[in-house]
């Protein structure tokens, strides 16, 4: 099955597979960048004084 598709790619293609490539390229930084910003608002709520 995987065989045929990558056979049966042609031009029109392309620009498709590299979109969507890119798209999830970005999806998976955007993801990462939120992990890294929900630890830093964990980390600083943790070091606040629980007085407010």
């Amino acid at each position: 099955m995987t065989t045929q598709l990558l056979a049966s790619l042609s031009w029109q293609e392309l620009p498709i597979l590299i979109f969507a490539l890119l798209l999830a390229l970005v999806f998976f930084l955007v993801i990462r960048q939120n992990q890294k910003d929900l630890l830093e608002i964990e980390a600083w709520l943790a070091e606040e004084k629980p007085g407010f």
